[in-house]
C-alpha cells in the first residue's frame, strides 16, 4: 500500500472521530542567491480538526491533518547527535559550532545548540544537515517539522534565526528555503514542500544554515523531523505561514513613506490661460488628466512575443494579450534576454536575432516606454558566448589569452552603437560578486575600460552596475552588499562614467522586512549620493498569492518613497514568459493575480491624479501633482483646446496656454 493511501485511510478515521464530537491533536553549497528573510515570529496553521460535522459539503480549504508526526513516514535519522555538521568558513575561521544540550520540552529532551560567532552574511555558510535515509519519488510531499528558540542574540528584533532548506546534493537545487526565527520561547515550525524530482536515499538533506547575519547569536533546535506523505494534497498538511516585517496595515513606516512620496514625487504647478488676444482668461474650464508617471514602473519583455514571431510556441492571441498588458501596465521596459551577448550573436536560436531585437526595441519606443539594456558584460566564463570560450581556459583565468580583452571591448562597441537610438540606459556589468573570471584574468581595471567603451557610443545614457542579494536575503547578505559597495567605490574612484546602481530584488516566500529595504537604500545613497538606484529584477516567488500581493504593494511604496530611486522593473509579468512561474502577475490563461491588482492599485489609483479646475481672474489655476506627463483640456467661451505639458523635478512648473486664432 502506498504512503499516501495509508495516510488517507488514517485521516478518514480521524475525521470520523472528530465529527462525532471528539478531536485528536498532539503536539559546502555554492554561493547562490537565497530567498529573502523575515524577522517576525510565524503563525502556525492549527492542527486540530473541527469538533462538529459541517451541515453541507465544504467548499473552503481542506481540513488540515491532525498529528502529522504520527502519519508521515520519516525519511531522516532524527537523532540530533548523528546529524552532519559543517562550521562554515569566514576567512579561514569557523562561522559557528554545535553542542548537544538537555532541555525540558514535552516532545523531546535533547536539542542541538548552534553557537554562531563569525557570520559572513551567506545563509548557507555553516550547516547542520540531516541526509535522507529513504528514496523520495517525484511528486512526494514532504513536511519539515522542528522547534527552535533563541538563547542569546543582539538583534533589534530579539530573534535568532537560521535558514531551513532542503537541498539536492548533485546540483545544490533547493526545494525549500525559509528563514525561520524565534525569541526566547520555543517556536514550532511546519514547512511542507512537494519534491519535483525522484531522489535516491542520501542524495538530499534537510539543512539548517546559520551563516547569515552580521553578529553572534546562540540558538537551539529540537524535535527535527522530515516526513514523507506521498502524493497527498499539500493543502492537507499544517504550514507555518511566511510573512515579513512591516506588513501590518498600521506599521509605523507607512506614514513616513507617504510623507516622502508627497515631498519627493510631487510638484506644484501653475497654468495661465490666455485668450486669442494674449490677455488673461478668467473662468476658463481646465480639465487636467494624468498621462504617465515620470517615475519608471516597468517590466522586462520578450522580443519574439512582442513581435509575434512565427518561430516560437506562443499563440497569436497570447502575443496580442502580452502587448496589450505591456501598454496597460508599464511605462518602462527592456529585453529580458535578447540583449545578452550570446543571443545577440545568434547563439540562442531562431527566437533571438538582432533584427527582431531592434524591432522590439523600436516598438517599445514608439509606444513611449523608457528602455533598458541588459547586459553588456556578464563576466564569468559560463555566461560569456561561445565565440570567446577558446581564449578562456577552464578554471584558469591567469592563462586567459589577452585577445579576449579586445573581443569584449569590440562587443561593447558593437552593441552600444547598434542600440544607441533604441535604449536609454544599460547594465554595463552584471553580478561581479560571483561572475569575475575576466577580472581574475585581466584585473579589475577592465571594468573601467568597459564603462569607458560604453560611454563612447552612449554619451548621455544611463550606465549601471547590477547585482543580486543586495535587497533580498533578508537584507543580511553583508558579504554581497560589501562587495557591491567596494566595487562601486572602485569604479567611482577611478573615474568610470557610472550613473546608477541596479539592485535585482528577487524575493522568495520570506521577503525582506520593509524597513530593512529602506535602510539598505539609505546606506547606498549615503555612500554614492550622485548615483541613481533602480530595482532591476523585482519578483516575489511564492504560492501564497496574498503575501505576494502585499509585498508588491509595500515594496513599491518604500521604493517610490526614497528620493534616490528612479524605478522598479519586474523580471517578467506573464507565467508563459517568466523564469519563476509562481512569481508572475498573470497565469498562463491570463488570470489576473492579486499582485497584478496591487500593482495597478498603487500606480494607477493611489498614485494617480486628475484635476477639474476653473481659472481665476488672472487666468491662473494652481495645483500639486505627481511628476509626469499631463493633458490639459481647456474650454473658453465655448471653444475647447488641448495642451500637453510635462511636470518634472527641478522645473519651474509654470505653463502658459494661449487660445490662438
Amino acid at each position: 500500500m502506498s504512503i499516501s493511501r495509508n495516510i488517507l485511510l488514517v485521516l478518514a478515521f480521524s475525521f470520523i472521530a472528530a465529527c462525532g464530537g471528539g478531536s485528536s491533536s498532539q503536539s559546502p553549497s555554492p554561493s547562490t542567491e537565497p530567498t529573502a528573510i523575515p524577522t517576525v515570529e510565524p503563525t502556525v496553521v492549527p492542527t486540530t480538526l473541527p469538533t462538529e460535522m459541517p451541515t453541507a459539503i465544504p467548499t473552503a480549504e481542506p481540513t488540515v491533518i491532525p498529528n502529522p508526526s504520527e502519519l508521515g513516514v520519516s525519511v531522516i535519522n532524527t537523532q540530533l547527535a548523528d546529524a552532519s555538521f559543517w562550521g562554515g568558513d569566514n576567512d579561514g575561521e569557523a562561522i559557528g559550532s554545535r553542542s548537544m544540550v538537555s532541555v525540558d520540552h514535552a516532545n523531546f529532551d535533547v536539542a542541538v545548540r548552534l553557537t554562531v560567532t563569525n557570520p559572513n552574511g551567506e545563509f548557507w555558510n555553516g550547516q547542520l544537515s540531516f541526509p535522507t535515509i529513504a528514496n523520495v519519488t517525484a511528486g512526494d510531499v514532504l513536511l519539515a517539522h522542528f522547534f527552535m528558540r533563541s538563547i542569546e542574540n543582539s538583534y533589534e528584533s530579539g530573534n535568532s534565526f537560521v535558514s531551513a532548506f532542503i537541498e539536492e546534493h548533485d546540483n545544490f537545487a533547493k526545494y525549500l528555503n525559509r528563514e525561520v526565527s524565534a525569541a526566547g520561547d520555543w517556536v514550532e515550525y511546519y514547512l511542507p514542500v512537494e519534491i519535483p524530482d525522484s531522489q535516491a536515499s542520501g542524495n538530499m538533506s534537510l539543512k539548517f544554515g546559520f551563516g547569515a547575519g552580521d553578529r553572534p547569536q546562540v540558538l537551539e533546535i529540537g524535535g527535527v523531523e522530515l516526513l514523507n506523505f506521498g502524493s497527498i494534497d499539500i493543502a492537507l498538511l499544517p504550514a507555518t505561514q511566511p510573512t515579513y516585517g512591516g506588513r501590518d496595515e498600521n506599521a509605523a513606516w507607512r506614514a513616513a513613506a507617504a510623507a516622502r512620496i508627497e515631498q519627493y514625487r510631487k510638484g506644484d504647478f501653475q497654468i495661465q490661460v490666455l485668450n486669442s488676444s494674449g490677455e488673461p482668461a478668467p473662468s476658463a474650464s481646465v480639465s487636467i488628466e494624468f498621462q504617465k508617471h515620470a517615475y519608471h514602473f516597468g517590466s522586462v519583455t520578450v522580443g519574439h512575443i512582442l513581435m509575434d514571431s512565427q518561430s516560437d510556441a506562443v499563440s497569436d492571441a497570447d502575443s496580442a494579450m502580452y502587448r496589450q498588458k505591456v501598454l496597460e501596465l508599464f511605462n518602462q521596459s527592456g529585453p529580458e534576454n535578447d540583449l545578452k551577448w550570446a543571443p545577440w550573436e545568434g547563439e540562442w536560436g531562431a527566437n533571438f536575432t538582432q533584427t527582431q531585437t531592434l524591432n522590439a526595441l523600436q516598438w517599445l519606443r514608439d509606444n513611449g516606454l523608457y528602455t533598458r539594456g541588459h547586459v553588456m558584460v556578464w563576466p564569468s566564463k559560463r555566461n560569456l558566448p561561445e565565440l570567446i570560450q577558446e581564449y578562456l581556459p577552464e578554471d584558469d583565468p591567469a592563462n586567459a589569452d589577452p585577445i579576449a580583452k579586445q573581443i569584449v571591448l569590440d562587443h561593447i562597441d558593437d552593441i552600444g552603437s547598434a542600440t544607441a537610438n533604441y535604449v536609454d540606459e544599460w547594465d554595463v556589468v552584471n553580478e561581479p560578486y560571483d561572475n569575475h573570471y575576466l577580472m581574475d584574468a585581466f584585473g579589475n581595471s577592465v571594468m573601467i575600460d568597459w564603462f569607458n567603451q560604453a560611454r563612447a557610443n552612449l554619451p548621455s545614457h544611463g550606465l549601471y552596475l547590477n547585482d543580486y542579494a543586495i535587497l533580498s536575503a533578508g537584507g543580511r547578505n553583508y558579504a554581497h552588499q560589501n562587495h557591491f559597495e567596494s566595487t562601486l567605490q572602485y569604479l567611482v574612484d577611478n573615474g568610470a562614467p557610472i550613473t546608477g546602481m541596479g539592485m535585482q530584488s528577487h524575493f522568495g516566500e520570506s521577503p525582506t522586512d520593509i524597513e530593512v529595504v529602506y535602510n539598505i537604500l539609505e546606506r547606498f545613497h549615503t555612500a554614492f549620493p550622485t548615483l541613481d538606484i533602480r530595482s532591476t529584477e523585482f519578483d516575489v516567488s511564492t504560492t501564497d498569492e496574498q503575501l505576494q500581493a502585499d509585498y508588491t504593494r509595500d515594496f513599491l511604496t518604500i521604493f517610490f518613497s526614497h528620493p534616490a530611486t528612479v524605478g522598479v522593473q519586474l523580471w517578467g509579468f506573464w507565467e508563459g514568459a517568466h523564469w519563476r512561474d509562481y512569481a508572475a502577475m498573470y497565469d498562463l490563461d491570463w488570470r489576473e493575480k492579486p499582485n497584478a491588482l496591487a500593482w495597478k492599485e498603487q500606480i494607477y489609483n493611489l498614485w494617480w491624479n486628475d484635476f477639474s479646475l476653473v481659472s481665476d481672474a488672472s487666468g491662473f489655476v494652481n495645483e500639486r501633482g505627481y511628476y509626469g506627463d499631463y493633458k490639459a483640456t481647456i474650454t473658453l467661451e465655448g471653444e475647447t483646446r488641448e495642451f500637453d505639458f510635462s511636470l518634472q523635478p527641478n522645473s519651474t512648473g509654470e505653463y502658459i496656454f494661449t487660445f490662438q486664432e
